[in-house]
């Protein structure tokens, strides 16, 4: 600093009084407390739920027997190919045949987040046709395949082929998780390594 710059910085400086410590914040230790962040949780689980319309203007109607199939555009050719397939594993599924749309909702939301914690990828998700299904048939398919479109972390989904509920199921394809993506990267000797 030159003599200049300290005259200067000297100058702005007159009249400064140091803080007394008792008039001092000190930083909180640890972070949240589990409480709050339970609560954080909860209140990021209602927004995402309120993004997944209950309304029937906000969907799609889709027919009893209808094909499903959508990807996002991170999703290979190949990859989804053999999704389509059913040559992935199903690790997980979930059955919401019966139930109000509130709460298959909450479920398929639950289920698609807890998952993804799990590390879990590949998902099986029973809606049944519902050709007689009110006030429109296939009403439980259409939202869930409304819902499947908003939920963060879904890469893809495509309708179950016959042996699995075919049109009355859909598979759900997770985006990996930030530790899978390093394994793989491990395995096939790209990107950073773990000890990088």
């Amino acid at each position: 600093m030159s003599e200049d710059d300290s005259a200067l910085f000297l100058a702005s400086m007159q009249g400064v009084k140091p803080l007394k410590a008792n008039n001092a914040v000190a930083p909180s230790q640890g972070g949240t407390s589990p409480e709050g962040q339970r609560r954080h949780q909860e209140a990021l689980r209602r927004l995402a739920l309120e993004k997944l319309s209950l309304e029937l203007d906000d969907i799609t109607p889709l027919a009893p027997q209808a094909v499903v199939s959508v990807k996002s555009q991170g999703v290979q050719g190949q990859v989804f190919k053999l999704f389509r397939q059913g040559k992935y594993e199903i690790q997980a599924d979930l059955d919401l045949t019966g139930l109000s749309l509130a709460r298959a909702r909450e479920l398929l939301y639950d289920f698609v987040t807890n998952s993804q914690s799990s590390g879990l990828r590949n998902l099986i998700v029973i809606h049944g046709t519902g050709v007689n299904s009110q006030p429109i048939p296939a009403k439980l398919k259409s939202y869930v395949s409304a819902w499947l479109a908003e939920i963060e972390g879904v890469q893809a989904f495509h309708s179950a082929p016959p042996a699995w509920g075919g049109a009355g199921a859909m598979m759900v394809m997770l985006a990996k998780s930030a530790q899978d993506k390093l394994d793989t990267a491990e395995q096939h000797h790209k990107g950073t390594h773990r000890w990088a």
